[in-house]
Parts: C-alpha cells; structure tokens; sequence
C-alpha cells in the first residue's frame, strides 16, 4: 500500500485475457474515455499486456476500491457487448505491423486515468 493524499491506499488489479490483441485494443479504447467521478480518492490506470487488459485501482479507501470495481465490472460489459456489435475496424488492413496503430489512443502508451 502507497498513499493517497498523505494515508493508507488500498490498490486491486484486474487482469482480463481478451481474444486477441486488436480485440484488447479496442476495449482499452472504450474504457479510456471513463474518468474516475472522484480521482483525489481513486485512480485508475489502464495498460494492455499483448491481448491482456491490464487494470489497477488505488483508492483511498476499501468502500471507494469496491465502488470503483464494480463500477468498472458493469462498463467492461458494456464495452465488450459494444465492440462485439460492431464491424473489425478497416484500419487494420491499413498498417503495415498488426501490432501498432498511431491513430488508437491505446497505440500512444497506457491510458493514466
């Protein structure tokens, strides 16, 4: 545990295999827009490992991480229903590596939330 604001944190990491890495990508792209509500008591941090959505929560507080948690459970579920609704992105036939794409926020770095 680290500190927040000068006390005790309380940190949870998600670790959520997806399919394959362009699949990851994209989920990581639908999550990145959601800010903590509350980021002085929560923060998120969001990263892919290949075809692994990486997600780390630290918080003031064990009730803040458990909001936080299943705030983020529900908009995972969101997230992977959306982009199962939809057509593989056509700039993916674009890029010469299949492992790096300039124009997706996730292909810059992580997303610090």
């Amino acid at each position: 545990n680290g500190s927040m604001a000068g006390g005790m944190c309380r940190e949870m990491v998600f670790r959520v295999p997806l399919k394959d890495i362009h699949y990851a990508r994209s989920i990581l792209d639908a999550l990145a827009v959601d800010h903590e509500l509350q980021p002085e008591r929560v923060s998120k941090t969001l990263a892919l490992e290949l075809s692994t959505l990486v997600v780390k929560f630290v918080a003031e507080d064990w009730r803040m991480l458990r909001v936080a948690a299943v705030s983020f459970i529900e908009y995972l579920g969101v997230a992977v229903r959306c982009v199962n609704a939809l057509p593989p992105p056509a700039d993916l036939a674009l890029t010469s590596d299949p492992h790096l794409n300039p124009h997706r926020p996730s292909e810059r770095f992580s997303a610090a939330l």
